[in-house]
């Protein structure tokens, strides 16, 4: 595997989980500029499969490469993950949470607000960063985290 240009190569992954073999043999290249979905039932290893991509849990065997290396924190700078459920803080402002995530991200306070504000508006949320994230409808908070997986 490694053709030049992709993004994502997954070579002959496997994964096992409570006894359960969740990914088995998965080879797979995403080229630069594609744009991927996995559909497929419950349980069918998707979520593990973007864990394991993403170096949250490590393959049983096989290799992952990403942007042409195995996962490291440079990489995970570059790399946004969106999961399904949310990891926002409920009773926090929008805008007071964006900009907490632009300080972890190595950003002066005052650089971190201006960079959060500027999401916020790209996104047209502008209007709404001065309210609780749980005062947003499901779509607003799927919007807020989008803005934290793009880094």
């Amino acid at each position: 595997m490694g053709l030049m240009g992709a993004v994502v190569s997954l070579d002959d992954v496997a994964k096992s989980l409570n006894g359960h073999r969740a990914i088995d043999g998965l080879t797979l290249e995403i080229p630069d500029g594609t744009l991927v979905g996995l559909p497929g039932r419950n349980g069918a290893g998707k979520t593990t499969t973007i864990r394991m991509i993403m170096d949250i849990i490590p393959p049983d065997s096989g290799g992952i490469r990403v942007f042409g290396t195995p996962m490291d924190e440079p990489i995970k700078d570059r790399t946004g993950y969106l999961p399904e459920e949310r990891g926002l803080y409920p009773k926090m402002r929008v805008l007071d949470m964006l900009q907490f995530h632009e300080t972890v991200k190595y950003l002066s306070p005052s650089q971190a607000g201006a960079a959060a504000s500027r999401r916020l508006d790209r996104l047209e949320l502008g209007d709404r960063k001065s309210k609780q994230v749980e005062e947003l409808s499901r779509g607003m908070q799927q919007k807020v985290q989008f803005i934290f997986a793009s880094g």
